[in-house]
């Protein structure tokens, strides 16, 4: 593979693997705008995130088993297409239930890209070099999250929140493009043979690893963290400290920058367990800071500074913890591929919908520390099954 072609590889993968932050993250700036758009409730305007979510969880324990069988190529260029006529249905939505349904295929459709994205590079790397490489697409990614907000808070600077979505149907355009022109990586002797109904029985093996199995428990627990975070910042920057769209969308890019800086920190860390290990004791601490913080009232720059020290313990662990569950499942990377993205959409949708009931306050605390508690507590628990188990490297 030449340099443009190597490059245009980590692009695409990159675009792919930010299918997360691009479908929830780019109208968080006009979710205050929705309910009155679709004559409804703030109930059900965070239950097309939470629809979103869950597509994208539920999109991945499909096409991740698939992909096993049939190679990466097909299912990505069915998953492109259903994102590009799901975002266009978005466009011109006219009800809240109509609009739901659409982030819901958005969100299984944006799942093939995902998971692929994790899956593809474990067919051509392992070891360090897969870690580092992980490291770059959760790099790349980065980019996502913040420009998403900032491009949505733009654009509704000059239209509506359709716009939004507008935006989205052409980026799904883009990375049709760019899925094109991906080569196949799956070569069929390495396909599994199995029935299109066995191949699903593949997950037993990913739950019997307690390696794969830790670490994948581990990263759902932080997802926790990052979702509530996601779907309170809104209300907590704009509705209790008077953030403007533009101000507000320059918070949440330099909160998702901090992911990025922690994503390429983290293969400096000799081994990777030790990244996740520091990382999720890490997430734990600030958790109750900001917990304490937000209760008594902190001003905006504290609270923000502490967010940030969360999202950055969750980048540096994201890429360490993916290359050690595919390592250790690499004759089933597209199932555990799967299961390492689809967990925590799961999880976070439970934890979105949990915001919306009471004091948006008292529930970003109480969850934060729970999502942080868990993940500190997985990320010892992780360790040590990798170290009874596992290559004593890594």
């Amino acid at each position: 593979m030449d340099k443009v072609n190597k490059i245009l590889f980590l692009v695409t993968l990159g675009g792919l693997s930010a299918f997360g932050p691009f479908v929830t993250d780019m109208y968080l700036p006009s979710l205050p705008s929705l309910p009155q758009a679709f004559s409804t409730t703030a109930f059900w305007v965070q239950m097309s995130m939470s629809a979103c979510m869950i597509g994208l969880a539920a999109g991945q324990i499909v096409i991740g088993p698939l992909s096993d069988k049939f190679g990466r190529r097909g299912p990505l260029l069915i998953s492109m297409w259903t994102f590009v006529i799901a975002s266009l249905g978005c466009v011109f939505a006219t009800d809240i239930y109509f609009f739901i349904a659409m982030r819901f295929f958005q969100g299984v459709a944006g799942a093939g890209g995902i998971v692929l994205s994790r899956s593809i590079p474990s067919d051509k790397y392992s070891g360090m070099e897969l870690a580092k490489f992980l490291a770059l697409v959760a790099a790349v990614h980065s980019i996502a999250p913040v420009a998403a907000p900032i491009a949505g808070a733009v654009a509704l600077e000059f239209a509506n929140w359709r716009f939004v979505f507008a935006i989205l149907f052409v980026l799904g355009l883009v990375l049709l493009g760019l899925s094109y022109r991906m080569k196949e990586s799956l070569e069929l002797s390495r396909r599994s043979k199995l029935s299109t109904v066995a191949i699903f029985k593949l997950y037993a093996n990913v739950f019997l690893d307690k390696v794969a199995l830790f670490y994948i428990l581990q990263q759902g627990a932080m997802a926790i963290i990052l979702f509530v975070y996601i779907s309170a910042s809104p209300y907590i920057f704009q509705g209790i400290y008077g953030l403007g769209a533009i101000s507000f969308s320059a918070v949440f890019a330099l909160n998702a920058a901090g992911i990025g800086v922690g994503a390429m920190l983290s293969s400096k860390f000799r081994r990777r367990r030790t990244a996740v290990v520091f990382s999720g004791v890490g997430a734990f601490i600030a958790a109750i800071v900001e917990a304490v913080l937000i209760t008594f009232g902190a001003g905006v720059i504290a609270v923000e500074a502490v967010i940030f020290a969360m999202m950055f313990m969750f980048g540096a662990a994201a890429p360490a913890a993916a290359a050690i569950v595919l390592d250790s499942q690499r004759k089933n990377a597209g199932t555990a591929a799967a299961l390492l993205g689809s967990l925590p959409f799961f999880l976070g949708s439970v934890a979105v919908s949990c915001t919306g009931l009471g004091n948006v306050v008292t529930a970003f605390a109480a969850m934060i520390v729970f999502g942080g508690f868990l993940g500190a507590v997985l990320s010892l628990v992780a360790r040590h099954y990798q170290k009874k188990f596992g290559p004593s490297t890594i």
